[in-house]
């Protein structure tokens, strides 16, 4: 996909480790199917300052070290961390979650929500200006993304009669949509690639997750596909330590 490559989780224990460079002082990981994300985040909260937003499906991106601490949430969808900030939590079903790593003299990671109306809107483009405002621009050499699981662009489809669809159909890669009489299938994961480019990630840095939330319901959460309102969502974790290995046993 232009010189991205892919990459596909494969559970443990309910949890999947993201494959950061070895020397990225972060843990990253997404619970998946079958796991409880609110016990994942009450487990975590116990054992130290633990971030968690509520998500509005908008472009704000906060910095970790002024975030509320749980249980106290902002309104946002995406977190600026750096080495020494509190462990954080973003939670997704068919939303893409989307991680910016840079490794330059001030290491520092973006953790972001984007769904359909964080992507149309750019909430990469919002992250990143916010990490170049706190630790200057980042060199492409050092840059490096992850698109998570999210609802692939053969499952997620639009009505065109929306004013939304319309606007995307605007502005969207063209690779990235395609069109019917009465639909429009949008690819969240080729659009938020095509934005991290424009962010100056380099394209054999950027990393697409391979699955379908919506097609591969007994590995992800999908919202579309959800019975039960109650049905626990992903969550996606980042913390600056290595967590303790009580998730298995």
């Amino acid at each position: 996909m232009d010189g991205c490559k892919s990459f596909t989780i494969a559970p443990h224990c309910g949890f999947y480790d993201y494959p950061l460079p070895p020397r990225a002082p972060f843990h990253v990981r997404i619970s998946l199917k079958g796991v409880r994300a609110q016990d994942e985040i009450e487990r975590l909260a116990a054992r130290a300052p633990f971030v968690l937003l509520s998500q509005v499906h908008g472009t704000r991106v906060l910095s970790a070290d002024r975030a509320l601490r749980y249980p106290g949430k902002d309104r946002a969808d995406g977190l600026l961390i750096a080495p020494g900030d509190a462990a954080c939590g973003l939670r997704f079903g068919d939303c893409a979650p989307v991680l910016i790593l840079s490794l330059g003299m001030k290491p520092w990671i973006l953790a972001l929500h984007s769904g359909f109306r964080g992507t149309l809107k750019n909430i990469c483009a919002s992250g990143m200006a916010l990490a170049r405002e706190k630790f200057g621009s980042a060199a492409p050499q050092d840059l490096y993304a992850w698109v998570g699981p999210c609802i692939s662009g053969t499952c997620y489809s639009r009505r065109m009669d929306d004013p939304s669809t319309a606007e995307a159909l605007k502005i969207f890669d063209p690779e990235a949509v395609r069109v019917s009489a009465e639909y429009a299938l949008i690819d969240l994961k080729k659009q938020i690639a095509s934005q991290l480019r424009e962010q100056g990630v380099p394209a054999e840095r950027i990393f697409l997750e391979s699955q379908c939330t919506c097609c591969q319901t007994d590995l992800f959460y999908s919202h579309r596909r959800s019975t039960r309102e109650n049905d626990p969502r992903m969550l996606l974790t980042i913390q600056t330590e290595r967590p303790q290995k009580s998730e298995c046993t």
